[in-house]
């Protein structure tokens, strides 16, 4: 019964942290589409397009960091791809986290 309680709770802290990034992709993606909407309208006086662009960005990756950093070792390694992915690491890059990853910061917090 006890086993079962953790589950739940655990379940529950995964499916609270798979919504938070849920939400922080949808509004990045709502903000690029703004953006992408402003520049076909020619309207860059209204929406600094670099700027904008560049926030969400931010505001996604930061979400992300904050909730790969708080996160316990299984899910972080769930997220390491979509964290990979959005900063657009070359496969050369890839080869080298996944050899350094014991001894580097991606492991904050982890139980090694």
């Amino acid at each position: 019964a006890l086993m079962q309680q953790k589950k739940k709770a655990d379940a529950g802290k995964y499916e609270m942290k798979y919504r938070d990034l849920k939400e922080s992709f949808r509004l990045y993606r709502k903000k690029a589409k703004e953006i992408f909407e402003a520049q076909q309208r020619g309207d860059v006086g209204m929406l600094d397009i670099n700027k904008g662009a560049e926030d969400a960005k931010l505001a996604y990756l930061r979400n992300l960091m904050v909730n790969y950093l708080s996160s316990d070792q299984a899910v972080r390694e769930h997220m390491e791809g979509a964290i990979c992915t959005v900063l657009k690491f070359t496969a050369e890059d890839m080869v080298k986290v996944g050899k350094q990853k014991s001894d580097s910061w991606f492991t904050v917090g982890s139980k090694k």
